[in-house]
Parts: structure tokens; sequence; C-alpha cells
């Protein structure tokens, strides 16, 4: 019985540090989209896929019943230059810094008006890949956490 609980607090406590510590590490071992071709003007496309970071993953504060609080703290940096922007999903954590995805706007590819490639450090938010090409399409995606 000891073994289960040990096993299971060693999981626990080793996951949060499964995700890169540099932007750097995250673009070379991560999980990458496939190259996205949108028909859309580049600026909508970074304010819509901009406000579907924003609105999924944002520092929040949640009270839990017994009396803790579950602090969230995922933050969305964004670096805009005449080539591409970066969209870098990060949090500051006792560990460091880990890095959870970048999504990479820009128009390189000349067959589209707009590309969008993304890299994840995990399924977990590889599965926003669809969903932040519905919400550059203009859809409403749901969130997948």
């Amino acid at each position: 019985m000891y073994r289960k609980y040990a096993g299971f607090f060693f999981l626990l406590l080793s996951g949060c540090s499964l995700h890169p510590y540099t932007k750097d590490e995250l673009l070379s071992t991560g999980v990458a989209s496939p190259e996205y071709c949108l028909t859309q003007e580049r600026t909508v496309v970074e304010e819509r896929v901009q406000g579907y970071l924003n609105h999924c993953y944002h520092p929040q504060v949640t009270d839990l019943t017994t009396g803790g609080t579950l602090v969230n703290t995922i933050q969305l940096k964004v670096d805009n230059n005449t080539e591409r922007s970066d969209m870098v999903l990060w949090a500051p954590t006792i560990y460091g810094n880990q890095f959870y995805m970048n999504v990479i706007v820009s128009e390189k590819n000349p067959a589209c008006k707009t590309t969008l490639t993304a890299v994840a450090s995990g399924w977990g938010f590889e599965r926003n890949f669809p969903k932040m090409v519905e919400s550059a399409n203009g859809g409403d995606p749901w969130c997948p956490l």
C-alpha cells in the first residue's frame, strides 16, 4: 500500500518539471504543428489567436472548499516584428520558468496570406492546434482544459 502512495506522490512531484525551462528547449524538444495556410490577413490572425490564448490561459486564483488556494500563473508573452509574431505561453514556477507553447504567425509562405505554426511541450498543449486554427478562421472554440 505504501508503495502505491509513494509512486503516486513521485509522479505528482515530478510532473512539475516535465516542461522545458527555456524557449529554445521548447522549440527543440516540443511537438510541432503542421504549417497552417490561412486566407486571413496577418493582423486579423494575430488578434484572433491572441484572443483565444488569453481566454484559455490567463493567470487566475481559485479558492478551494478546503480553505486552500490554487494559483495558475500561465502567462502569454507576445513579440511582434515586421517578419512575424511570437506568442509564448510560459509560467514562473518554484523550479524556474517553464514554457508550454510557442505560436508563430507570419507571412513566410508566399502561397498563403498568413502562416500559422506552433510548438507545444506535450499532448495537453498540442490539443490547442486545431482550436487556434478555428479561432484564426473566425470561430469561437472551447478551451481544451
